[in-house]
């Protein structure tokens, strides 16, 4: 037993040696990974919906303000330089103002013209329609330029209770109803033409 124990051995290795060895396995070079960059920055979040715009209700636009009149507005100074100045036997009374002066008969039976002389100032030249002697009337004169400017209302250009004023380009208050700003009434009294 022993001997066939020597013989099994024997065999084995013979068979061994008969055998061939396995190759040896060659190794690949290994296949280099690809590189995959990581972003330095993290990407951008999606967009969000954006709200819904806000509607805001427009301002009017106006134009700027300004006042209707000067704050401090004198009337003008009357001086009488004839009353009893007489053509035709019709008495004239001659009143000296200043340029820029408005005037207004306040009675429909005088008639008055006006002149401006070499000196700057407005002759008023005023005589009664039917030739009337030693009376007398009224007349308005005003300073043109405390008079407010022709205020356009209504136009949305301006606030509610302002007015237009297209020369200046602005709104302004309109003045109040009766305003006599820069106005006076003078009283002149017409004299009497020589007879003869």
């Amino acid at each position: 037993m022993k001997n066939a124990l020597v013989l099994v051995l024997m065999a084995g290795l013979l068979l061994a040696a008969c055998v061939p060895a396995p190759a040896p396995v060659e190794q690949q070079p290994a296949q280099p990974q690809p590189v995959v960059e990581q972003p330095t920055q993290a990407p951008p979040p999606p967009p969000q919906p954006s709200p819904a715009p806000v509607i805001q209700p427009t301002a009017p636009q106006y134009a700027p303000f300004c006042q209707s009149a000067p704050a401090a507005c004198q009337p003008p100074t009357v001086e009488l330089r004839d009353n009893a100045f007489c053509v035709e036997k019709v008495p004239y009374a001659i009143l000296a103002v200043p340029a820029g002066t408005t005037y207004e008969s306040q009675d429909a039976g005088m008639e008055c013209i006006d002149q401006a002389t070499a000196d700057g100032s407005l002759r008023i030249t005023c005589h009664s329609k039917e030739g009337k002697e030693l009376w007398s009337y009224n007349l308005k004169v005003c300073n043109a330029a405390c008079s407010a400017p022709s205020l356009q209302m209504g136009t949305g250009q301006c606030p509610e209770g302002y007015g237009f004023d297209a020369a200046n380009q602005c709104c302004a208050v309109p003045p109040a109803a009766g305003s006599e700003a820069g106005c006076i009434i003078y009283r002149v009294d017409i004299g009497g033409c020589p007879s003869g």
